[in-house]
């Protein structure tokens, strides 16, 4: 076996016991959603209005699928030979993300907004769809990938979370089953969410070459939406205004976490590359287009610039 064979097995061995020290301390105490958990005669569908409702349904027909991009994920772990990353998914994340549509569907049901025959055929739709992003990641980029997803999705219930508070009176309080729902999903996602982050800084400790790997999961990142409902995917940035999703806030996070995993260079960088494959505002496209040439090396002083402005701007 050559030397550099064996420093590779012995870098990935060092990742996976400190990420498998990890998920012996948290997995143990962690168990999927119920619909025991809920007290359903306490729902208040009259609470929220109809716009409420179609968001909920869109969660609900995202949330039903988590096989399409776990399965992608697992095939990462295999090919990266990270067993950490296959526990992960097989003993925690499948388990409960597998539970997340269940409690809204029967939400939906039970306040008369959806029939179940038409929510278990868009399901049968979006299940058809399937999801095919991220075929041939490396266990690196998966974590990027999950970090970011499980980031968005948090941030967003928390947000509709917030929106039901906000809105509540005391002629017409919030709906607490419905509250409870969206806090324990949100409480679910953010582990998760830490999980990814976790790893992808585990691997960057022993392996600080590969932080491209960071950048390119970034760069074409897609939320599962727009290949598994897009009918629906087109009303969520209507839905983020109604529900104040603060995307400020969220870019801060984003760029807090990728300048810690990728240094600045690696945020401008994401971010040009990102605004060059994607829709934007259209008065960024043109400056995105001129600096894109100038961006492909790691080390272009254009990264490291966009990185510290848009890091001081958020």
């Amino acid at each position: 076996m050559s030397t550099s064979n064996s420093s590779s097995i012995a870098i990935r061995n060092r990742i996976n016991d400190e990420m498998q020290a990890m998920l012996d301390q948290y997995l143990p105490d962690r168990r999927p959603m119920s619909l025991d958990d809920y007290d359903w005669d306490q729902i208040r569908p009259e609470s929220v209005d109809q716009d409420f409702l179609e968001a909920i349904g869109f969660v609900t027909l995202i949330e039903s699928n988590p096989k399409a991009p776990g399965g992608q994920i697992l095939s990462a772990a295999d090919r990266s030979e990270a067993p950490w990353l296959r526990r992960f998914i097989t003993q925690t994340w499948l388990p409960e993300e597998s539970m997340h549509h269940v409690p809204f569907k029967e939400y939906l049901i039970r306040a008369g907004a959806y029939e179940k025959t038409f929510l278990d055929s868009e399901i049968d739709k979006v299940i058809q769809r399937g999801f095919d992003h991220g075929e041939g990641y490396t266990e690196l980029q998966a974590a990027t990938y999950g970090w970011l997803q499980e980031l968005i999705t948090w941030r967003f219930y928390d947000s509709i979370h917030s929106y039901l508070l906000s809105n509540a009176t005391t002629d017409n309080p919030a709906d607490p089953v419905l509250l409870k729902i969206l806090s324990d999903i949100a409480k679910q996602e953010n582990f998760h969410r830490h999980v990814y982050l976790t790893g992808a800084r585990t691997v960057l400790k022993h392996a600080p070459e590969r932080k491209g790997e960071v950048i390119s999961a970034t760069a074409e990142f897609l939320m599962p939406g727009h290949q598994m409902a897009p009918e629906w995917q087109l009303k969520a940035p209507l839905w983020s205004v109604k529900f104040k999703f603060s995307l400020r806030r969220l870019i801060h996070d984003i760029t807090r976490d990728l300048v810690e995993l990728a240094g600045y260079r690696g945020l401008g960088q994401a971010t040009i590359l990102y605004g060059s494959r994607h829709t934007i505002q259209w008065y960024l496209k043109p400056l995105v287009t001129l600096l894109n040439p100038l961006s492909r090396s790691y080390r272009s002083p254009v990264n490291y610039l966009a990185g510290r402005v848009i890091a001081g701007t958020f």
